[in-house]
């Protein structure tokens, strides 16, 4: 569903100097600086997956993404939706995709939300029997009933943020690219949302392609991911291959019965103390062993509880970008 052959965009910078005369020194005379933003880039995803793309401020995702949906064009290589060119094809390419770009808007400010929705079906040339059955179906798994006759102005950002994910499912796009899409939100619009997605997945085989700084969207939502640093992609796979292979280091919390007197001290490892009572151990995965961390501490201290704390994606994806741990 979505294809993309050694990518690359490089923008173009012009410096000037301050006031007046750089101004026309400026225009007369540019100084210009080029700034990769993406350099050759390829990917593919299949229809049905849901895929995180993710990365750092500054790293190219939002690049990627508006090449890949005809906003901008490529320097170098070519970008297919479904086998389309939106550079060639681009009226035929916005009718198989949804976009939701952060705090952009589908919906007009000042008119109630139904009435943006319609607007909405009529440019996509939605037939008026499939855009009432889409609506019914939408407004039952997003929980608007309440609100489709308010003006847009005068919803929260949660119940904002669900009637735009349902104007972009009323012409039910193939294809569905999704930045920062829970931004903001409290918890419980956020599960709403994600299973919102789930249900578009499974339903429809809606494929997704998400970026989002909320680690949580990611490792609920995504089997595979993409990250991107400075503007190179660095992984494509599993998440569980990024555990494994990334995560080198391990975190075990200890309780104990009677205050902590002295730190435990062995090579390869990390103590960190949190109260008089309570204490973490940070050990590299290749010299120890769950049972040997264990063992040591048990051997000093009077334990009365022990907790296996797992690693989250976001500290792994956290390490890669630090110590540049690419595969």
């Amino acid at each position: 569903m979505i294809e993309a052959h050694h990518v690359s965009k490089t923008y173009a910078i012009v410096d000037k100097e301050a006031g007046l005369i750089g101004s026309i020194k400026s225009f007369f005379h540019p100084k210009k600086r080029y700034i990769p933003a993406v350099k050759d880039i390829s990917l593919t995803v299949q229809k049905g997956e849901i895929i995180g793309y993710i990365g750092s401020n500054g790293s190219g995702k939002s690049t990627t993404i508006k090449m890949l949906t005809g906003v901008l064009y490529p320097d170098e290589g070519q970008v297919f939706i479904n086998g389309l060119a939106p550079a060639k094809n681009r009226t035929a390419v916005n009718r198989q995709i949804g976009v939701l770009f952060g705090q952009k808007s589908h919906l007009r400010w000042d008119i109630p939300v139904i009435e943006s929705f319609f607007l909405h079906a009529k440019i996509y040339d939605v037939p008026d029997s499939l855009y009432q059955e889409r609506l019914k179906r939408l407004t039952e798994l997003l929980e608007l009933g309440t609100i489709l006759h308010q003006p847009v102005r005068n919803l929260s950002l949660g119940q904002r943020v669900k009637c735009e994910f349902a104007a972009i499912f009323l012409h039910q796009p193939a294809v569905v690219f999704l930045d920062e899409p829970t931004i903001g939100l409290d918890a419980g619009v956020k599960e709403l949302i994600r299973d919102f997605i789930r249900t578009m997945n499974e339903e429809y085989q809606t494929t997704f392609l998400i970026t989002s700084h909320d680690m949580q969207d990611i490792e609920s939502l995504c089997e595979r991911i993409v990250i991107i640093d400075k503007g190179q992609k660095v992984y494509d796979g599993s998440l569980e291959h990024l555990r494994t292979n990334f995560s080198k280091v391990k975190t075990i919390a200890f309780t104990t019965h009677a205050a902590i007197e002295a730190p435990l001290q062995a090579p390869h490892l990390e103590w960190e103390q949190i109260d008089s009572h309570h204490f973490e151990i940070h050990y590299q995965t290749e010299h120890h062993s769950n049972a040997h961390i264990i063992q040591l501490a048990f051997a000093q201290y009077p334990i009365e509880d022990v907790t296996m704390k797992e690693v989250t994606i976001e500290q792994i994806v956290k390490r890669i970008y630090e110590e540049g741990l690419y595969d």
